[in-house]
């Protein structure tokens, strides 16, 4: 129970503060107890650190995870732009998309490996979600015949775009460059016969 709370309390902290202008009187703080204690748990900031970016990691796929059973019998683009609505959300308004962001834009020296690794693997879980919905589309004759790899990742690509953005624009602003961001995506994928 103790370690889960520091870990909770030391994702915000890392996520609102950085690595660099946490202490781990910090983390104790939030906690509520005293730092020595952390030691009971953790032998150093470092591996409080590595055992957060495990646990966002793990966060992010649960929050997607059953995704495909409650939206498996929405239409394809409605999966597509269910799946965008939910990362970019969650990314964009939680304490784990502000960590992700933080540590994946600015990286520690220390850490870089680590978060270049957890990096990858959390985005090829999410692969693993969204390959197949395009892999149908092209299928049932709704998405253009295109490499799923280019699918995938142009799909990250606007992700990623709006994420820097919300870095400069407000929440109205953000949701609406989300939207027409979604309606290009799908125009520019959705085979011919779909053109409405």
């Amino acid at each position: 129970m103790t370690e889960q709370r520091i870990i909770d309390a030391s994702l915000e902290c890392f996520a609102y503060s950085g690595y660099q202008n946490t202490s781990l009187a910090d983390i104790a703080d939030k906690v509520g107890i005293k730092k020595p204690s952390l030691y009971n748990h953790f032998s150093s900031k470092e591996a409080i650190f590595l055992r957060v970016l495990d646990e966002v990691a793990q966060r992010e796929l649960n929050h997607l995870k059953g995704f495909t059973e409650y939206t498996k019998d929405r239409s394809i683009k409605e999966q597509i732009h269910e799946v965008f609505n939910l990362y970019v959300e969650h990314m964009s308004y939680s304490t784990e998309g502000s960590f992700f962001k933080r540590f994946t834009f600015f990286p520690p020296e220390e850490f870089a490996d680590e978060i270049h690794q957890v990096f990858i693997r959390t985005e090829e879980q999410v692969i693993k979600i969204i390959g197949p919905i395009f892999q149908k589309g092209i299928d049932l004759g709704v998405i253009r015949p295109l490499h799923l790899n280019e699918l995938t990742s142009t799909f990250y690509t606007i992700i990623d775009g709006l994420f820097l953005e919300e870095n400069f624009y407000n929440r109205a602003t953000l949701v609406e460059r989300q939207r027409a961001s979604f309606k290009i995506f799908w125009l520019g994928i959705q085979a011919a016969s779909q053109e409405e």
